[in-house]
């Protein structure tokens, strides 16, 4: 399958985030050469002296519709969310739906031809269940059936990304990458597991320790988008077939390497110098853990009058315990994605990143 097309020219909304802004690093490795641009709230961190940095609002239109009548890109990359451990859903509606439909309001109106959105492998899952070899004939999931209101926000955005693709002449082709519990270095997800190895937290296993889970290293994250970008630029010099289609699709994007949730967060502490012994382990059931977090969650929503959500919590129990697979043969299939980095490779990484032996000027592995 051949994946080549050139991007003339690309946005990356959230470039200066740590996935945006490994997407802007993929970018500039092409060839030929493109014309990059990144929007975000503040634009001082995570910066390439060749690209163009807009401070933008996105739940702001006037501000988009100014940058974009500005910088014309040809694909956008729409990377922009508050991180999913918030307890502010109106926070989260404004910028993970409102926002995003500002963003393909204004694109479309300017002419941009190819919108690649950042959506999250749990728009099909009820953040509560056991989910094995889930695939994209689920359905995405909404509030109640959905228990994270992070993710019914982002199925709500996925769904109108979507709904906005058009093939009519002049239309704007969109489709949704949908990452399974994305990590690396300068990213969040790895650092708390590393924070907890620091912290010793790592010795009690929730649960029985045997359940299978799928995790993803953030460079395949961004090879699945460029590779998306490249399809939807493609469709335009010869549409594909119906089973290939990229347009109005959303691929779910793994390492395709599961393995137990206890074993890989114990890796990544080992990873950054903080190891854990098998003979310190210690196994906690799965109600024991539930009651704790109970307990931690009422403590810290008092003590921070609501407005913080206590690091040891219920859904974070949950997933400790709960089986959850994906398939990712439709993007095998139709994007032509392979994980490039290995789940070892990437787990080495994020340690080297986040160890303890790290000096503060380091920069991205």
């Amino acid at each position: 399958m051949d994946n080549t097309q050139a991007i003339k020219s690309a946005l990356v909304v959230g470039g200066c985030g740590s996935l945006g802004h490994r997407i802007v690093e993929g970018l500039l490795k092409l060839e030929p050469p493109l014309q990059i641009c990144v929007f975000d709230l503040k634009t001082t961190q995570n910066r390439f002296p060749s690209v163009e940095y807009y401070e933008v609002d996105i739940s702001v239109k006037d501000q988009i519709y100014s940058a974009l009548r500005k910088t014309q890109p040809e694909v956008i990359f729409h990377t922009a969310s508050p991180p999913p451990s918030l307890t502010d859903l109106p926070l989260y509606m404004n910028i993970n739906v409102e926002g995003t439909r500002k963003l393909l309001e204004c694109a479309k109106e300017l002419g941009t031809k190819a919108f690649i959105y950042t959506s999250s492998a749990s728009v099909i899952h009820d953040s509560v269940s056991d989910l094995v070899n889930g695939d994209e004939s689920l359905p995405l999931l909404y509030l109640p059936v959905q228990k994270e209101i992070y993710s019914h926000t982002k199925a709500l955005a996925d769904q109108l990304v979507l709904d906005t693709n058009s093939t009519t002449k002049g239309g704007m082709l969109t489709t949704c990458i949908r990452p399974v519990s994305m990590f690396g270095a300068n990213d969040g997800t790895a650092k708390a597991f590393i924070d907890n190895a620091a912290a010793g937290k790592l010795k009690y296993t929730v649960g029985t320790g045997k359940n299978m889970f799928d995790f993803t290293c953030q460079e395949n994250v961004v090879d699945a988008h460029i590779l998306a970008a490249q399809a939807l630029l493609r469709s335009f010099v010869k549409p594909p077939p119906s089973d290939m289609r990229v347009a109005g699709e959303g691929f779910l994007i793994s390492n395709d390497e599961p393995m137990p949730f206890w074993d890989f967060a114990r890796a990544l502490g080992d990873a950054a110098g903080y190891p854990t012994r098998k003979e310190d382990i210690r196994v906690m059931p799965k109600s024991v853990g539930l009651a704790m977090a109970v307990i931690a969650e009422w403590f810290v929503w008092i003590t921070s009058f609501g407005r913080r959500k206590s690091r040891m919590n219920r859904i974070g129990i949950r997933y400790s315990c709960m089986t959850r697979t994906y398939r990712i043969e439709k993007a095998k299939r139709v994007l032509g994605y392979k994980p490039r980095v290995s789940l070892k490779e990437g787990i080495r990484k994020a340690g080297e990143f986040f160890g303890k032996d790290r000096k503060s000027s380091k920069k991205l592995a």
